[in-house]
């Protein structure tokens, strides 16, 4: 998609994230001049008419906040089938990664952090919208320190993290509520619990719930008590640890009211500290004392005439020079290697440096994926040109999802990055209906994110099938038998035989009798003949008397069918000789007036 320019506005630049739903691109807004994210649907669900509705009508609701602690929704929309939400576009770090380098937090900046969450939460909750999924992941910190709580309203990624109701997400496991975990209506009370959660792994470096599967941790969440903060890191205060319990009650009407009721609870226990007399500065604050004091010193005008006439003397001297060089055209030196994209732009006199490394499928590995300022641009000499190279296609192991519903299955091949590809449903035995029972490539291998992997999908056990016997058969007769008894017809070889005629079946790899699975194929041998030779024998049989006269009908069935050989009316008592012609071995059905008289075989 890079390239596509949406609503005749936002021009995609490149992807900076992924999610199990959406991919977010870098983008220009070229009405306002302005970086934007843009957050599209995926594919796979923007056919889904429920999910959509329900996609734009939360974005919509979002687009309503606007606040510095909330990450700012511009603009949502729609072109043809990709579905968008234009965001903020924030320069900085998610919570979760600053989480990873400094845990546990100091306590004054975890307090900051999170009475600025408190802050954009209840902007929003005053507004009737519930976050739902507060999470470190979901928290930004900006370049300058100032917090951002992202993702409100949107649709949340299914993860292996994150528990469902109904289809329903609603929040991620490790910070969900208990009444979130049970599937109960949820209040402003579910965010300030999940903010308590989010506090307590500041404070202490780990998670309050931990456990092998998202299930047992949701069940933690409803059933067990949390540990102290203090027992994990005795420098928390004694009223904060209170605070961030508060939070995490088990019943939702005995936890803060507000998120702002939370906030002036740390503002009020921080201050009592002797720490903060007033309010929390910015994770990153700069020395707001000594900036007013130099904002507040003034120039005296000898002073003022001094630096002007500098100033005026310094550019004219650098107009004289050229100082700032002669104006080139910057080269395209996209999908060039980082040699020979340094070796183009120096011909134009020009320096390279690296700005940043992206998996790309695109582009190989050490290759340019896109370039600042970009191809065509006029810019001087000895201009530093920003770009950014390719690490190649993403790897990653193919999760196991043999003995996973499909649906299941589908979910974690997702959550790696891969995607369903062909599935076939087969019989199995030891497998359900709807389990997978094998997948290729197999579990293990290291493959492109983006790429396939083919299922193979349990029908459950199948109906044994008692082979028929079809030898003797003709052809067609026998192929009808095999369809009949839901079998598949495999290879027909032909060769000669003295014991069968043409196109009788002589042979068949699957004895009669024995039971096999639907859709088996069977394979068949059949005659090209010349078959037995014919042999005759005459036969004689004496009429009742019962009755004054007898039609006599015989039918003979030997290598070549069965047949009808004679046909005459007779009287009783009357002595019968008939010549009898056949092949191979036969039998005769002898019936008087359409009655059954006699049988035998020759």
């Amino acid at each position: 998609m890079l390239g596509m320019i949406l609503g005749n506005r936002y021009e995609l630049l490149e992807l900076i994230g992924e999610g199990g739903m959406a991919m977010v691109y870098k983008a220009k807004c070229h009405s306002l001049d302005r970086i934007v994210a843009v957050k599209i649907l995926k594919e796979e669900y923007s056919f889904d008419s429920n999910f959509v509705s329900k996609f734009k009508t939360e974005a919509y609701a979002a687009a309503s906040l606007s606040h510095p602690n909330i990450v700012n929704i511009y603009d949502v929309g729609m072109q043809e089938d990709v579905y968008y939400i234009v965001m903020e576009y924030i320069e900085g770090q998610t919570l979760s990664e600053y989480i990873s380098l400094h845990k546990p937090l100091p306590v004054d900046k975890a307090v900051d952090i999170t009475v600025m969450i408190c802050d954009g939460l209840h902007h929003a909750h005053e507004r009737g919208i519930i976050h739902r999924d507060i999470k470190p992941h979901n928290i930004l910190i900006t370049s300058t320190g100032m917090v951002k709580v992202a993702d409100f309203g949107i649709a949340q990624a299914i993860t292996k993290n994150t528990i469902t109701f109904g289809g329903n997400v609603v929040g991620s496991v490790q910070y969900i509520s208990p009444e979130q975990a049970k599937g109960e209506p949820l209040t402003r009370a579910t965010d300030i619990y999940s903010v308590g959660c989010v506090l307590y792994e500041m404070l202490t470096g780990q998670l309050p719930y931990e456990a092998e599967s998202p299930i047992t941790i949701a069940l933690k969440h409803i059933h067990d008590e949390v540990p102290s903060p203090r027992s994990i890191n005795p420098l928390v205060p004694e009223k904060l640890d209170h605070i961030i319990v508060r939070a995490m009650d088990k019943l939702p009407d005995k936890r803060y009211s507000t998120a702002e009721q939370m906030r002036n609870a740390l503002l009020d226990t921080y201050s009592n500290t002797g720490q903060h007399a007033n309010k929390p500065a910015t994770v990153f604050a700069v020395d707001e004392e000594q900036g007013g004091i130099m904002a507040k010193r003034k120039l005296r005008p000898l002073g003022t005439i001094i630096i002007v006439a500098l100033v005026g003397l310094l550019l004219g001297v650098l107009t004289q020079v050229n100082w700032f060089g002669k104006e080139v055209t910057v080269p395209d030196v996209s999908g060039l290697t980082i040699k020979a994209a340094e070796l183009e732009l120096e011909k134009y006199d020009l320096d390279m440096k690296i700005s940043s490394e992206q998996f790309n499928e695109e582009y190989e590995k050490d290759t340019v994926i896109s370039q600042d300022p970009t191809a065509g641009q006029k810019v001087k000499t000895g201009r530093e040109i920003k770009v950014i190279i390719s690490k190649g296609p993403e790897m990653a192991e193919i999760p196991r999802v043999i003995g996973a519903e499909i649906g299941e299955a589908e979910i974690l091949l997702n959550n790696e990055g891969f995607k369903v590809g062909l599935t076939e449903k087969v019989f199995d035995e030891k497998y359900a209906a709807d389990l997978v029972t094998s997948q290729s490539p197999k579990p293990g291998t290291m493959a492109e994110k983006g790429s396939k992997v083919d299922l193979m999908i349990s029908k459950g056990e199948s109906e044994r099938i008692s082979m028929p016997d079809l030898i003797g058969m003709k052809l067609d007769d026998a192929l009808q038998a095999l369809k009949d008894n839901d079998l598949t017809r495999g290879q027909i070889k032909r060769q000669e035989s003295s014991e069968y005629v043409a196109d009788q079946v002589i042979f068949q790899d699957t004895e009669p009798g024995v039971l096999i699975d639907a859709k088996t194929q069977v394979n068949l041998t059949v005659s090209l003949g010349p078959g037995p030779v014919a042999q005759t024998r005459a036969i004689q049989f004496q009429l009742p008397v019962e009755q004054d006269f007898y039609k006599v009908a015989i039918r003979l069935t030997d290598a070549r069918g069965e047949r009808e050989i004679y046909n005459k009316l007779h009287s009783a008592g009357e002595q019968v000789s008939v010549a009898v012609s056949y092949i191979g071995s036969a039998t005769i059905n002898i019936q008087l007036n359409g009655k059954p008289y006699d049988s035998y075989k020759l």
